[in-house]
């Protein structure tokens, strides 16, 4: 549930690099459908299925048998990138009116 949305569009990495670049010149990584500014709730609806995904990842690797240094780094991977797609879903869930007070 993480890694086919991830190749095929790049929800992740798209909205990680806008928002490391220049707000005033952010190029997209690698342009799709889902960076157009009306593709908002489908992009949120594939954050929220890669989070599903991780989260049940992380659940079933958490209760799997595994050496206890692969199982380490495994989770670890699992956990960064739990933060960093929770971390994306909420800043466009809360930014998806656009800017504005």
């Amino acid at each position: 549930m993480f890694l086919v949305p991830e190749i095929l569009w790049s929800p992740l990495w798209n909205s990680i690099d806008s928002l490391l670049q220049n707000s005033n010149n952010a190029v997209i990584f690698r342009p799709n459908f889902l960076t157009g500014s009306g593709n908002i709730n489908i992009l949120l609806l594939v954050l929220a299925a890669q989070f599903v995904g991780l989260l049940g990842m992380f659940v079933t690797s958490y209760k799997a048998r595994l050496n206890r240094l692969l199982k380490t780094a495994y989770i670890t991977v699992l956990v960064l990138l739990i933060i960093s797609t929770g971390f994306v879903l909420f800043v466009g869930f809360s930014l998806r009116h656009g800017i504005g007070f």
